[in-house]
């Protein structure tokens, strides 16, 4: 079962994706994307993403089946903060 929740854009979509990407290597994981779209993975967890103006989209697809989805969701609003 997949879940979808919104990050608000607090600066550009380029620095996010910048910041993304460097918080993806700092914590084994993969993240794929542009300023519009794309996917990250790591821990278990996979998922989405989508930039509509000042708002990311997320849905995450994949989780441990242990991993409670409130710690799921901060851990990866963490990368989109």
């Amino acid at each position: 079962m997949a879940r979808s929740f919104e990050v608000k854009l607090t600066g550009s979509p380029e620095a996010l994706v910048e910041k993304a990407k460097r918080a993806a290597a700092e914590n084994n994981a993969a993240f794929r994307g542009d300023t519009q779209a794309g996917s990250f993975s790591g821990g278990g967890v996979e998922g989405s993403y989508r930039i509509n103006g000042d708002v990311v989209a997320v849905t995450v697809s994949k989780k441990p089946f242990y991993a409670p989805w409130s710690v799921v969701e901060s851990y990866v609003r963490e990368f989109f903060i």
